[in-house]
């Protein structure tokens, strides 16, 4: 039977939500009311105080559909000040559903009632353990965090472990490998006790491949259980859902096509009823957050030596999560949180096959965002191209983003080879992935992501060629004169062939030993000034040199400075040590005077090759 735990009259009680700068939250053990400017009946709750060794009670749960159930349990003992101001109330339960997977994932948040009074929720547990035992939080702590503000300015910083914003767009620039590390045990990272832990907070997953569901696990550390459904706008004739304690609800990060949703159990329901309290633990314990949450249904319980968990599916959007803190999360039902439309057009190999379009919607956060993206383009590309062999991957992405100064359209072409199948993970450390991360996170401003498309043609073949060598072919070289240069191309199946590039050497460079450069597209990138807002630094990530061309590039001794007005050229020692901020802990960028040259090819070039040249004096003209 479904439980009622509000049906017994408790005295109510008159809560403020506190603004930012306002006194401490005072915290009533005898009340659970959080409504301002008017009284309501509240749920009578129990101090951890009055809480003793032996005394029964109960927790209500949904263990398959989308009502709860109540299920019996004993306090075994409390554990003071088991983590900073937050005592852990022990608990064991005889119920026959628990006796063989023990304390479940996704019961997080299950309200524990003793005597009739709410006392907090169950939310931890421990690891391979045989007993159904448990602990709870208690409602005191998780009562704190429903008093936080809405703070919608603020993005949420999941913990990934992967680099965002600028830091993540420097790797892309240099080159530098973006995928995670194998996981290591160190000391640093590990309770040296075998402790209570929260409660996996099950990852529901559908429409996901396995690659892109490793792509999340390595983001976020969460455990993956593939469902089904999808979070969709609640349907008008249907209403708003009127919420009990014991729901079951999800925090959703991707829906559409995909879906991608935590889910957990709702402890405590305001009573005007668009104030919710869940999980009794935190998700990303990022602080302020606006991520949408929906109602869930739970298809079964899958049992587990090493953690059970609740298999679930996200239904309707009701609201969002809008704190994520240790004790608790905080959602609200009479608001929703803005999510980025993404679509992503994939044409296979097969070109008698019509493409797949995916369409999507992610949660917005600012390392939330790039990587939700990066898992359904992943999973589009993954999808349509299956087999191992030679393909190249052309991907244009139109990013639709905003800043300070007004809405932007952009435009990225990029081309990768895959010599034995693709792989859609690879694709998460694209520019557009890079792009879109320094737009959430970069030292001027946070900006806003619209809307994202990406287009993406698979081609079978290898059309691919290799820099071997690059040498001069002339006897001599004068300022002013055409040098030749020969370029030794490998193609991917090892024909050779050579290429002669012609390139005007200054006319001032006489006397001087140059630097001659010849690299692929993609190992080059356009000069630009430091950028000076986000608009200027989205202006540089967005520039690129095609993957089929290369690009000769002159290189000459004297030093310029770059500044956030440009870049200076010829400047001497002395202005150079002048316009330097010698204060600063951050070294001026200073750059060689070049002289540059595109040239298209029909294959994507690999490979970087530098000559150095002594140039002679210009000729005497008679």
């Amino acid at each position: 039977m479904p439980a009622d735990p509000t049906s017994r009259r408790a005295p109510t009680a008159r809560w403020r939500i506190l603004a930012a700068l306002a006194a401490p939250v005072l915290v009533i053990a005898t009340a659970a009311s959080l409504t301002v400017g008017s009284r309501a009946r509240a749920v009578e709750t129990m101090p951890v105080s009055a809480i003793k060794p032996g005394m029964k009670g109960h927790a209500v749960t949904v263990f398959s559909g989308t009502e709860s159930e109540r299920f019996e349990i004993e306090v075994v003992d409390t554990i003071r000040n088991y983590l900073p101001k937050q005592d852990a109330v022990l608990f064991k339960s005889s119920d026959p559903r628990l006796e063989h997977s023990g304390i479940v994932g996704g019961m997080s948040g299950s309200p524990i009632f003793i005597e009739g009074k709410l006392v907090g929720a169950l939310s931890y547990g421990w690891r391979f353990n045989k007993d159904p035992l448990g602990a709870l939080t208690p409602i005191s702590n998780m009562l704190e965090v429903g008093a936080l503000p809405y703070r919608p300015d603020v993005l949420p910083h999941p913990k990934g472990t992967t680099r965002a914003g600028m830091q993540g767009w420097s790797d892309t620039v240099l080159g530098l490998r973006q995928d995670p590390l194998p996981p290591r045990r160190r000391a640093a990272e590990l309770d040296p006790a075998e402790g209570l832990t929260p409660l996996t907070v099950p990852l529901s997953i559908s429409g996901l491949s396995s690659g892109a569901t490793q792509m999340l696990v390595d983001a976020f550390g969460m455990t993956p259980v593939r469902g089904g459904g999808n979070g969709g706008e609640a349907s008008p004739a249907k209403g708003p859902r009127k919420w009990k304690m014991g729901d079951s609800v999800s925090v959703v990060m991707v829906r559409g096509d995909s879906s991608v949703a935590g889910n957990g159990t709702v402890t405590w329901v305001g009573p005007k009823g668009d104030r919710l309290l869940a999980f009794g633990h935190s998700m990303f314990n990022d602080g302020p957050t606006n991520v949408p949450i929906a109602d869930a249904r739970v298809h079964t319980i899958l049992a587990s030596v090493e953690r059970s968990v609740k298999l679930s599916s996200p239904l309707d959007i009701q609201g969002l999560m809008y704190q994520d803190r240790q004790p608790a999360i905080a959602l609200r039902t009479d608001l929703r949180a803005p999510m980025i439309p993404v679509s992503a057009t994939i044409q296979g190999p097969d070109r008698d096959l019509p493409p797949r379009t995916y369409d999507n919607e992610v949660a917005v956060g600012v390392s939330l965002t790039p990587n939700l993206i990066a898992v359904v383009l992943a999973e589009g590309v993954d999808e349509a191209a299956r087999d191992a062999t030679e393909v190249v991957v052309k991907v244009t992405s139109d990013l639709s983003v905003s800043t300070s100064a007004g809405p932007r359209e952009i435009h990225l072409e990029e081309e990768v080879f895959f010599p034995e199948g693709v792989i859609g993970r690879m694709l998460g450390g694209s520019r557009s992935i890079a792009l879109l991360s320094s737009v959430l996170d970069n030292p001027f401003e946070v900006g806003t992501i619209r809307r994202v498309r990406h287009d993406v043609t698979l081609e079978y073949g290898t059309p691919l060629d290799s820099i071997q060598l690059v040498r001069l072919r002339d006897s001599e070289v004068r300022a002013g004169d055409v040098a030749h240069f020969e370029v030794v191309l490998r193609s991917y199946k090892g024909e050779e062939r050579t290429e002669v590039l012609p390139i005007r050497i200054p006319d001032d460079a006489g006397g001087e030993e140059i630097q001659v450069e010849i690299a692929g597209g993609d190992y080059i990138r356009p000069y630009r000034p430091l950028p000076g807002d986000l608009d200027d630094l989205v202006t540089t990530i967005a520039q690129t040199y095609p993957s089929r061309a290369m690009i000769a590039s002159i290189y000459r001794e004297h030093e310029g400075l770059a500044t956030k007005h440009g870049l200076l050229h010829e400047l001497p020692d002395s202005v150079l040590e002048t316009l330097s901020d010698q204060s600063s802990t951050q070294s001026a960028v200073r750059f060689k005077q070049l002289a540059r040259r595109v040239i298209p090819t029909k294959n994507i070039i690999e490979g970087i090759h530098t000559l150095r040249v002594e140039v002679l004096p210009r000729r005497r003209t008679k």
